[in-house]
């Protein structure tokens, strides 16, 4: 799993990620519609439009050019959607995943990818904004050595949540 470079698509042992598209809207639109998925997240279930108008949102806005934003996560071999993941311009990361591929160890693997790609982008840190309920990500994240900076409410659902810092170093 190595690059030289923020030019997508990307590969890991099961997985593929490349760029979102506009035709990515329906599968984007099965991570949106779920509650379960949302809910330490946004907080709020999307129709379909609305999920469109996040997803040309998200095209038009992120740094794609420079490897920042959210990526499509498939399955390699099956080229099946199974979740998003990418790095924001101020070094957060986030991923997501339907609930079908959920304690599979795919967190495990779209976090290492994360780590090198934002070392290969030449970040310093990476930051992730975890609310408290969400025991699987704030194990994982702790695994990997993110610490802790600090406590406060997530600005989308209200709830609790840790923002978590990893030094890479």
């Amino acid at each position: 799993m190595s690059f030289v470079s923020n030019n997508f698509p990307f590969h890991t042992k099961r997985l593929f990620i490349r760029k979102l598209e506009l035709s990515d809207v329906s599968e984007l639109y099965k991570l949106e519609s779920k509650k379960e998925v949302v809910q330490y997240v946004t907080g709020k279930v999307l129709t379909y439009k609305e999920t469109e108008e996040k997803l040309k949102m998200w095209l038009e806005t992120f740094d794609y050019e420079n490897g920042f934003g959210p990526q499509a996560i498939f399955l390699k071999e099956e080229k099946e959607f199974i979740g998003i993941c990418g790095i924001l311009e101020n070094d957060e990361i986030g991923y997501r995943f339907l609930p079908n591929y959920w304690k599979k160890g795919f967190g495990t693997e779209i976090l290492d990818w994360l780590i090198l790609y934002a070392r290969n982008l030449g970040l310093e840190k990476l930051i992730a904004e975890v609310v408290k309920e969400n025991k699987g990500s704030l194990k994982l994240l702790e695994n990997y050595g993110f610490d802790i900076v600090k406590e406060q409410y997530c600005k989308n659902t209200g709830q609790p949540e840790f923002v978590m810092k990893l030094e890479l170093k």
